[in-house]
Protein backbone atom coordinates (compact mmCIF):
# COMPACT_ATOMS: atom_id res chain seq x y z
CA UNK A 1 0.00 0.00 0.00
CA UNK A 2 1.46 3.52 -0.98
CA UNK A 3 1.76 6.04 1.93
CA UNK A 4 1.60 9.98 1.06
CA UNK A 5 5.50 11.73 1.07
CA UNK A 6 4.66 13.29 4.74
CA UNK A 7 3.13 9.91 5.98
CA UNK A 8 6.40 8.24 5.51
CA UNK A 9 8.59 11.32 6.64
CA UNK A 10 6.17 11.15 10.10
CA UNK A 11 6.83 7.03 10.93
CA UNK A 12 10.28 8.03 10.12
CA UNK A 13 11.18 10.68 12.00
CA UNK A 14 9.05 9.54 14.59
CA UNK A 15 11.08 6.11 14.72
CA UNK A 16 14.76 8.16 14.80
CA UNK A 17 12.72 9.68 18.04
CA UNK A 18 11.62 6.49 20.11
CA UNK A 19 15.46 5.33 18.83
CA UNK A 20 16.98 8.28 20.45
CA UNK A 21 14.96 9.10 23.05
CA UNK A 22 13.77 5.79 24.65
CA UNK A 23 17.12 3.50 23.47
CA UNK A 24 19.56 6.06 24.62
CA UNK A 25 17.96 6.65 28.29
CA UNK A 26 16.64 3.25 29.06
CA UNK A 27 20.70 2.14 28.73
CA UNK A 28 22.13 5.24 31.03
CA UNK A 29 19.50 4.09 33.26
CA UNK A 30 20.95 0.67 33.32
CA UNK A 31 23.84 1.96 33.14
CA UNK A 32 23.08 4.02 36.51
CA UNK A 33 22.19 1.21 38.15
CA UNK A 34 24.92 -1.24 37.18
CA UNK A 35 27.40 1.31 38.88
CA UNK A 36 25.21 2.50 41.87
CA UNK A 37 24.60 -1.18 42.94
CA UNK A 38 28.69 -1.50 42.40
CA UNK A 39 29.31 1.57 44.43
CA UNK A 40 26.61 0.44 47.31
CA UNK A 41 28.76 -2.76 47.72
CA UNK A 42 32.09 -1.92 47.44
CA UNK A 43 30.94 0.88 50.12
CA UNK A 44 28.86 -1.96 52.11
CA UNK A 45 32.18 -4.13 52.14
CA UNK A 46 34.49 -0.93 53.33
CA UNK A 47 31.99 -0.38 56.17
CA UNK A 48 31.82 -4.00 57.07
CA UNK A 49 35.58 -4.32 57.16
CA UNK A 50 36.10 -1.19 59.19
CA UNK A 51 33.43 -2.75 61.74
CA UNK A 52 35.30 -5.87 61.71
CA UNK A 53 38.76 -4.43 62.78
CA UNK A 54 37.40 -2.16 65.37
CA UNK A 55 36.30 -5.47 66.79
CA UNK A 56 39.42 -7.19 66.62
CA UNK A 57 40.83 -4.70 68.30
CA UNK A 58 38.58 -4.39 71.16
CA UNK A 59 39.09 -8.38 72.05
CA UNK A 60 42.66 -7.72 71.37
CA UNK A 61 42.56 -5.43 74.82
CA UNK A 62 41.49 -8.12 77.30
CA UNK A 63 41.08 -11.33 75.07
CA UNK A 64 37.92 -11.62 75.79
CA UNK A 65 34.29 -10.47 74.40
CA UNK A 66 33.86 -9.90 78.68
CA UNK A 67 35.16 -6.45 78.74
CA UNK A 68 33.63 -3.19 79.90
CA UNK A 69 34.30 -0.82 76.78
CA UNK A 70 32.09 -3.40 74.19
CA UNK A 71 29.07 -3.11 76.62
CA UNK A 72 29.62 1.02 76.53
CA UNK A 73 29.58 0.93 72.35
CA UNK A 74 26.45 1.86 70.59
CA UNK A 75 25.30 1.46 67.03
CA UNK A 76 26.09 4.66 66.01
CA UNK A 77 28.99 3.86 63.79
CA UNK A 78 27.10 1.61 61.39
CA UNK A 79 25.81 3.27 58.59
CA UNK A 80 23.32 2.59 56.07
CA UNK A 81 22.21 0.29 54.68
CA UNK A 82 23.62 -1.81 57.67
CA UNK A 83 20.24 -1.51 60.15
CA UNK A 84 22.43 -3.55 63.22
CA UNK A 85 25.15 -5.85 64.00
CA UNK A 86 25.21 -8.98 66.47
CA UNK A 87 28.76 -10.00 67.51
CA UNK A 88 28.67 -13.61 68.53
CA UNK A 89 31.42 -15.56 70.43
CA UNK A 90 33.65 -18.90 69.43
CA UNK A 91 30.90 -20.84 71.23
CA UNK A 92 28.06 -18.88 68.91
CA UNK A 93 26.93 -17.19 71.90
CA UNK A 94 25.55 -13.52 71.57
CA UNK A 95 28.04 -11.03 73.22
CA UNK A 96 26.11 -7.60 72.12
CA UNK A 97 23.57 -6.32 69.08
CA UNK A 98 24.68 -3.37 67.69
CA UNK A 99 21.71 -1.24 66.48
CA UNK A 100 21.43 2.46 65.34
CA UNK A 101 19.62 5.14 66.72
CA UNK A 102 18.65 8.48 65.13
CA UNK A 103 18.93 11.85 67.08
CA UNK A 104 15.50 13.53 68.42
CA UNK A 105 14.31 16.28 70.38
CA UNK A 106 11.62 15.11 73.08
CA UNK A 107 9.78 18.27 75.20
CA UNK A 108 10.61 18.25 78.75
CA UNK A 109 7.72 19.28 81.95
CA UNK A 110 9.22 22.40 81.71
CA UNK A 111 8.36 23.09 78.28
CA UNK A 112 11.71 22.72 76.51
CA UNK A 113 13.86 20.25 74.43
CA UNK A 114 16.10 17.58 75.35
CA UNK A 115 18.12 15.21 72.82
CA UNK A 116 17.08 11.78 72.60
CA UNK A 117 18.77 8.81 70.84
CA UNK A 118 15.74 6.21 69.31
CA UNK A 119 16.36 3.01 67.42
CA UNK A 120 16.59 4.00 63.95
CA UNK A 121 13.92 2.60 61.78
CA UNK A 122 14.06 2.11 57.73
CA UNK A 123 13.32 4.75 55.53
CA UNK A 124 9.69 4.29 54.39
CA UNK A 125 8.59 2.62 51.14
CA UNK A 126 11.36 0.37 51.99
CA UNK A 127 9.90 -3.41 51.26
CA UNK A 128 10.88 -4.67 54.99
CA UNK A 129 12.97 -7.61 53.26
CA UNK A 130 16.06 -7.70 54.89
CA UNK A 131 19.83 -8.95 53.98
CA UNK A 132 21.86 -11.15 56.64
CA UNK A 133 25.30 -11.34 55.87
CA UNK A 134 28.37 -13.07 57.65
CA UNK A 135 31.94 -11.99 58.69
CA UNK A 136 34.00 -13.87 60.91
CA UNK A 137 36.32 -12.12 63.29
CA UNK A 138 40.17 -13.31 63.70
CA UNK A 139 42.70 -12.35 66.34
CA UNK A 140 46.34 -13.44 65.43
CA UNK A 141 44.77 -15.95 63.15
CA UNK A 142 42.08 -17.91 65.12
CA UNK A 143 38.53 -17.30 64.82
CA UNK A 144 37.43 -15.62 67.85
CA UNK A 145 33.59 -15.21 66.83
CA UNK A 146 31.63 -13.80 63.85
CA UNK A 147 29.30 -10.67 63.33
CA UNK A 148 26.44 -10.74 61.67
CA UNK A 149 25.11 -7.72 59.94
CA UNK A 150 21.67 -7.05 58.95
CA UNK A 151 21.32 -4.69 56.02
CA UNK A 152 19.10 -3.47 53.65
CA UNK A 153 18.43 -4.45 50.08
CA UNK A 154 19.99 -2.18 47.44
CA UNK A 155 16.65 -1.22 46.33
CA UNK A 156 15.06 -0.29 49.88
CA UNK A 157 18.55 1.30 50.60
CA UNK A 158 18.74 5.26 50.22
CA UNK A 159 20.88 5.08 47.47
CA UNK A 160 18.60 2.86 45.74
CA UNK A 161 15.40 4.32 46.29
CA UNK A 162 17.09 7.93 45.04
CA UNK A 163 18.19 5.76 41.87
CA UNK A 164 14.58 4.69 41.59
CA UNK A 165 13.02 8.55 41.70
CA UNK A 166 15.89 9.34 39.48
CA UNK A 167 14.09 6.81 36.98
CA UNK A 168 10.84 7.44 37.28
CA UNK A 169 11.55 11.14 36.74
CA UNK A 170 13.87 10.24 33.98
CA UNK A 171 11.22 8.38 32.14
CA UNK A 172 8.29 10.93 32.71
CA UNK A 173 10.85 13.37 31.44
CA UNK A 174 11.63 11.19 28.36
CA UNK A 175 8.17 10.44 28.20
CA UNK A 176 7.27 14.31 28.01
CA UNK A 177 10.17 15.38 25.16
CA UNK A 178 8.54 12.05 23.16
CA UNK A 179 5.03 13.83 23.29
CA UNK A 180 6.96 17.04 21.75
CA UNK A 181 9.15 15.41 19.58
CA UNK A 182 6.13 13.94 17.74
CA UNK A 183 4.69 17.24 16.81
CA UNK A 184 7.99 18.48 15.73
CA UNK A 185 8.40 15.56 13.76
CA UNK A 186 4.56 16.12 12.16
CA UNK A 187 5.67 19.91 11.82
CA UNK A 188 9.01 18.90 10.21
CA UNK A 189 7.56 16.23 8.03
CA UNK A 190 4.73 18.57 6.81
CA UNK A 191 7.09 21.48 6.53
CA UNK A 192 9.32 19.17 3.92
CA UNK A 193 6.51 17.29 2.20
CA UNK A 194 4.32 20.50 1.27
CA UNK A 195 6.46 22.38 -1.13
CA UNK A 196 7.40 18.99 -2.63
CA UNK A 197 3.48 18.21 -2.71
CA UNK A 198 3.01 21.05 -4.53
CA UNK A 199 5.63 20.77 -6.81
CA UNK A 200 3.65 17.26 -7.54
CA UNK A 201 0.18 19.48 -8.13
CA UNK A 202 2.07 21.71 -10.51
CA UNK A 203 3.56 19.06 -12.28
CA UNK A 204 0.14 17.17 -12.90
CA UNK A 205 -1.27 20.85 -13.80
CA UNK A 206 1.76 20.99 -16.34
CA UNK A 207 1.21 17.53 -17.76
CA UNK A 208 -2.79 19.02 -18.07
CA UNK A 209 -1.39 21.46 -20.27
CA UNK A 210 -1.86 24.44 -17.76
CA UNK A 211 1.85 25.60 -17.84
CA UNK A 212 1.80 29.01 -16.95
CA UNK A 213 1.02 28.27 -12.84
CA UNK A 214 1.69 31.29 -10.50
CA UNK A 215 1.15 30.03 -7.06
CA UNK A 216 4.68 32.20 -5.35
CA UNK A 217 5.42 28.92 -4.06
CA UNK A 218 8.88 29.31 -1.74
CA UNK A 219 10.68 27.04 0.02
CA UNK A 220 14.37 27.49 2.00
CA UNK A 221 15.45 23.74 1.70
CA UNK A 222 17.74 23.96 -1.83
CA UNK A 223 17.22 21.24 -3.40
CA UNK A 224 13.16 21.97 -3.03
CA UNK A 225 13.59 25.28 -3.86
CA UNK A 226 15.93 23.44 -7.02
CA UNK A 227 13.02 21.29 -7.66
CA UNK A 228 10.00 24.47 -7.52
CA UNK A 229 12.49 26.16 -9.83
CA UNK A 230 12.94 23.57 -12.17
CA UNK A 231 9.30 22.79 -12.77
CA UNK A 232 9.05 26.76 -13.26
CA UNK A 233 11.12 26.11 -16.29
CA UNK A 234 9.67 23.27 -17.57
CA UNK A 235 6.89 24.89 -17.62
CA UNK A 236 7.73 27.97 -19.38
CA UNK A 237 9.60 25.87 -21.52
CA UNK A 238 6.69 23.49 -22.70
CA UNK A 239 4.45 26.59 -23.16
CA UNK A 240 6.96 27.67 -25.56
CA UNK A 241 6.92 24.47 -27.19
CA UNK A 242 3.48 24.68 -27.34
CA UNK A 243 3.62 27.95 -28.76
CA UNK A 244 5.92 26.92 -31.26
CA UNK A 245 4.49 23.59 -32.58
CA UNK A 246 1.08 25.14 -33.08
CA UNK A 247 3.16 27.75 -35.27
CA UNK A 248 4.53 25.10 -36.69
CA UNK A 249 1.59 23.81 -37.89
CA UNK A 250 0.54 27.00 -39.10
CA UNK A 251 3.61 27.38 -41.10
CA UNK A 252 3.38 23.95 -42.63
CA UNK A 253 -0.20 24.65 -43.69
CA UNK A 254 0.92 27.52 -45.42
CA UNK A 255 4.29 26.27 -46.81
CA UNK A 256 2.15 23.57 -48.05
CA UNK A 257 -1.07 25.27 -48.96
CA UNK A 258 0.60 28.16 -51.48
CA UNK A 259 2.04 25.59 -54.29
CA UNK A 260 -1.04 23.13 -54.13
CA UNK A 261 -3.07 26.24 -54.38
CA UNK A 262 -1.45 27.76 -57.08
CA UNK A 263 -1.08 24.48 -59.05
CA UNK A 264 -5.08 23.70 -58.13
CA UNK A 265 -5.79 26.47 -59.59
CA UNK A 266 -4.02 26.68 -62.53
CA UNK A 267 -4.99 22.81 -63.81
CA UNK A 268 -8.58 24.04 -62.69
CA UNK A 269 -8.31 26.79 -65.38
CA UNK A 270 -6.88 24.77 -67.99
CA UNK A 271 -9.34 22.10 -67.22
CA UNK A 272 -12.25 25.00 -67.33
CA UNK A 273 -10.38 26.34 -70.58
CA UNK A 274 -10.88 29.59 -68.87
CA UNK A 275 -6.81 29.74 -69.56
CA UNK A 276 -4.75 28.68 -72.54
CA UNK A 277 -2.09 26.08 -71.98
CA UNK A 278 0.70 27.95 -72.85
CA UNK A 279 4.50 27.06 -72.17
CA UNK A 280 4.57 29.71 -69.49
CA UNK A 281 1.84 29.27 -67.55
CA UNK A 282 2.51 25.50 -67.24
CA UNK A 283 6.41 26.67 -66.51
CA UNK A 284 4.53 28.73 -63.43
CA UNK A 285 2.68 25.08 -62.28
CA UNK A 286 5.80 23.47 -62.74
CA UNK A 287 8.00 26.11 -60.48
CA UNK A 288 5.44 24.89 -57.87
CA UNK A 289 5.56 21.69 -57.71
CA UNK A 290 9.32 22.00 -57.72
CA UNK A 291 8.84 24.35 -54.45
CA UNK A 292 6.84 22.15 -53.35
CA UNK A 293 9.14 19.27 -54.12
CA UNK A 294 12.17 21.37 -52.38
CA UNK A 295 10.42 21.30 -49.09
CA UNK A 296 9.67 17.93 -49.06
CA UNK A 297 13.00 17.18 -49.35
CA UNK A 298 14.54 19.72 -46.64
CA UNK A 299 12.27 18.24 -44.52
CA UNK A 300 13.66 14.49 -45.24
CA UNK A 301 17.24 15.84 -45.03
CA UNK A 302 16.56 17.17 -41.72
CA UNK A 303 15.18 13.94 -39.96
CA UNK A 304 18.07 12.08 -41.87
CA UNK A 305 20.42 14.46 -39.98
CA UNK A 306 18.82 14.23 -37.05
CA UNK A 307 17.94 10.40 -36.54
CA UNK A 308 20.30 8.19 -34.02
CA UNK A 309 21.22 6.25 -36.66
CA UNK A 310 22.35 8.35 -39.44
CA UNK A 311 26.34 8.36 -40.60
CA UNK A 312 28.59 10.55 -41.85
CA UNK A 313 30.90 10.53 -44.12
CA UNK A 314 33.66 11.14 -41.81
CA UNK A 315 37.51 12.51 -43.48
CA UNK A 316 40.13 14.68 -42.78
CA UNK A 317 39.50 18.01 -44.35
CA UNK A 318 41.28 21.09 -44.39
CA UNK A 319 38.93 23.34 -43.10
CA UNK A 320 40.45 26.90 -44.15
CA UNK A 321 41.00 25.67 -47.69
CA UNK A 322 36.73 24.86 -47.68
CA UNK A 323 35.79 27.57 -46.13
CA UNK A 324 37.92 29.74 -48.89
CA UNK A 325 36.29 27.76 -51.67
CA UNK A 326 32.71 28.39 -49.91
CA UNK A 327 33.63 31.95 -49.76
CA UNK A 328 34.84 32.20 -53.64
CA UNK A 329 31.40 30.73 -54.81
CA UNK A 330 29.42 33.48 -52.72
CA UNK A 331 31.39 36.44 -53.90
CA UNK A 332 29.12 36.78 -57.72
CA UNK A 333 25.89 36.93 -54.98
CA UNK A 334 27.41 38.82 -52.68
CA UNK A 335 28.71 41.56 -55.70
CA UNK A 336 24.98 41.42 -57.36
CA UNK A 337 23.52 42.75 -53.75
CA UNK A 338 26.23 45.28 -53.25
CA UNK A 339 27.18 43.57 -49.99
CA UNK A 340 30.85 43.17 -49.24
CA UNK A 341 32.26 39.55 -47.84
CA UNK A 342 35.15 39.92 -45.84
CA UNK A 343 37.07 36.84 -44.55
CA UNK A 344 39.87 36.17 -41.74
CA UNK A 345 40.77 32.66 -42.25
CA UNK A 346 43.28 31.17 -40.44
CA UNK A 347 45.51 28.74 -42.05
CA UNK A 348 45.95 25.03 -41.49
CA UNK A 349 42.71 24.12 -39.37
CA UNK A 350 42.13 20.26 -39.90
CA UNK A 351 39.51 18.53 -38.40
CA UNK A 352 37.57 15.19 -39.35
CA UNK A 353 33.98 16.16 -41.24
CA UNK A 354 31.25 15.02 -43.53
CA UNK A 355 32.28 17.91 -46.09
CA UNK A 356 29.16 17.49 -48.20
CA UNK A 357 27.09 18.11 -45.44
CA UNK A 358 29.42 20.72 -43.11
CA UNK A 359 29.32 22.87 -46.92
CA UNK A 360 26.00 22.70 -46.99
CA UNK A 361 25.70 24.05 -42.90
CA UNK A 362 28.33 27.01 -43.95
CA UNK A 363 26.04 27.80 -46.64
CA UNK A 364 23.31 28.13 -45.16
CA UNK A 365 24.55 30.48 -42.54
CA UNK A 366 26.22 32.53 -45.41
CA UNK A 367 22.86 32.11 -47.15
CA UNK A 368 20.81 33.73 -44.58
CA UNK A 369 23.57 36.63 -43.74
CA UNK A 370 23.34 37.93 -47.62
CA UNK A 371 18.91 37.35 -47.17
CA UNK A 372 18.87 39.78 -44.41
CA UNK A 373 21.68 42.26 -45.22
CA UNK A 374 20.87 45.05 -47.50
CA UNK A 375 23.28 46.75 -49.90
CA UNK A 376 25.88 48.45 -48.85
CA UNK A 377 26.44 46.26 -45.84
CA UNK A 378 29.25 44.06 -44.87
CA UNK A 379 29.40 40.28 -44.00
CA UNK A 380 32.91 38.73 -42.09
CA UNK A 381 34.12 35.53 -42.66
CA UNK A 382 36.34 34.49 -39.49
CA UNK A 383 37.92 30.70 -38.45
CA UNK A 384 40.62 30.64 -36.11
CA UNK A 385 41.98 27.36 -33.45
CA UNK A 386 41.18 27.98 -29.95
CA UNK A 387 42.02 25.66 -27.52
CA UNK A 388 41.06 22.09 -28.71
CA UNK A 389 37.98 23.71 -31.05
CA UNK A 390 37.52 25.60 -34.85
CA UNK A 391 35.75 28.22 -33.91
CA UNK A 392 34.03 29.65 -36.96
CA UNK A 393 32.13 33.16 -36.53
CA UNK A 394 29.71 34.58 -39.78
CA UNK A 395 28.97 38.13 -38.90
CA UNK A 396 26.92 40.83 -40.74
CA UNK A 397 25.32 44.28 -40.37
CA UNK A 398 21.60 43.32 -41.21
CA UNK A 399 18.33 44.08 -39.96
CA UNK A 400 19.57 41.92 -36.74
CA UNK A 401 17.16 39.71 -34.25
CA UNK A 402 14.54 40.74 -32.19
CA UNK A 403 14.88 39.05 -28.45
CA UNK A 404 11.59 37.27 -29.00
CA UNK A 405 12.73 35.34 -31.88
CA UNK A 406 16.30 34.60 -30.94
CA UNK A 407 15.68 31.60 -28.68
CA UNK A 408 13.66 30.01 -31.50
CA UNK A 409 15.55 31.34 -35.27
CA UNK A 410 16.60 27.18 -34.63
CA UNK A 411 13.18 25.52 -34.56
CA UNK A 412 11.69 23.95 -37.97
CA UNK A 413 9.92 26.37 -40.27
CA UNK A 414 10.37 29.66 -37.89
CA UNK A 415 10.96 32.74 -38.92
CA UNK A 416 11.60 36.24 -37.95
CA UNK A 417 9.79 38.15 -41.13
CA UNK A 418 7.02 36.31 -43.31
CA UNK A 419 6.43 38.43 -45.39
CA UNK A 420 10.46 39.25 -46.12
CA UNK A 421 11.21 35.17 -45.79
CA UNK A 422 9.04 34.49 -48.58
CA UNK A 423 9.90 37.39 -50.79
CA UNK A 424 13.36 35.98 -50.80
CA UNK A 425 12.20 32.20 -51.11
CA UNK A 426 13.28 30.95 -47.92
CA UNK A 427 11.30 28.00 -46.29
CA UNK A 428 12.38 28.36 -42.40
CA UNK A 429 14.33 24.87 -42.23
CA UNK A 430 17.85 26.07 -43.34
CA UNK A 431 18.94 26.65 -39.52
CA UNK A 432 17.22 23.47 -38.35
CA UNK A 433 19.09 22.06 -40.69
CA UNK A 434 22.52 23.41 -39.63
CA UNK A 435 21.92 23.19 -36.16
CA UNK A 436 21.86 19.64 -36.88
CA UNK A 437 24.33 18.65 -38.74
CA UNK A 438 26.67 21.00 -36.22
CA UNK A 439 25.37 18.64 -33.41
CA UNK A 440 25.89 15.27 -35.03
CA UNK A 441 30.02 16.34 -35.93
CA UNK A 442 30.07 16.88 -31.94
CA UNK A 443 29.95 20.75 -31.92
CA UNK A 444 27.94 23.27 -31.10
CA UNK A 445 26.21 26.37 -32.72
CA UNK A 446 25.17 29.88 -31.31
CA UNK A 447 24.19 33.12 -31.96
CA UNK A 448 24.14 36.58 -30.86
CA UNK A 449 21.87 39.83 -32.39
CA UNK A 450 20.54 43.21 -31.86
CA UNK A 451 17.80 44.32 -34.14
CA UNK A 452 18.94 46.69 -36.69
CA UNK A 453 22.25 46.14 -35.59
CA UNK A 454 23.15 42.89 -37.19
CA UNK A 455 23.87 39.09 -36.30
CA UNK A 456 26.25 36.85 -34.91
CA UNK A 457 26.31 33.14 -35.64
CA UNK A 458 29.55 30.99 -33.94
CA UNK A 459 30.15 27.24 -34.58
CA UNK A 460 33.20 25.50 -32.95
CA UNK A 461 33.94 21.83 -34.18
CA UNK A 462 36.33 20.14 -32.44
CA UNK A 463 39.77 20.26 -34.03
CA UNK A 464 40.43 16.24 -33.27
CA UNK A 465 37.20 14.75 -34.29
CA UNK A 466 36.58 10.97 -33.31
CA UNK A 467 35.81 9.18 -36.90
CA UNK A 468 34.71 5.91 -35.05
CA UNK A 469 32.23 7.46 -33.13
CA UNK A 470 30.97 9.60 -35.88
CA UNK A 471 30.46 6.87 -37.97
CA UNK A 472 28.78 4.48 -35.44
Amino acid sequence: MKKSLRTRMLFQYVGIVLICMVVIPTSISELLNWQFKRFASEKLMEDRQEIVLLLQEIYSRENSWNNDFIQQLHGDFLRWPIISATVYDSENKEVKVFARRQMKHVKTPDGGKRPFLSPRRPPEGSSGKLLTIEDPIIVRGIQVGKISFVCLPFKDSRDGIFLNRFNKMLYMSVAFMLMIAVLISFFMADRISRPVLMAAKRAYQISKGDYNVKDGLRSDIAEIQTLIDSMDRLGMALEEQEILRKRLTSDIAHELRNPVTVVKSHLEAFEDKVWEPTPERIKLTVDEIERLSRLISEVEKLSVIESTDSKLSISSVDMSEALEKIALSFDPLFANKSVTLKRDIQGGLEAAVDTSKMRQAFENILSNALRYTDSGGTVYVKAEKTGNEIVVSFKDTGIGISKEDLPNIFERFYRTDKSRTRASGGMGIGLAITRAIIEAHGGAIGVESKEGEGTVFTVSLPLNGNKSEMEA
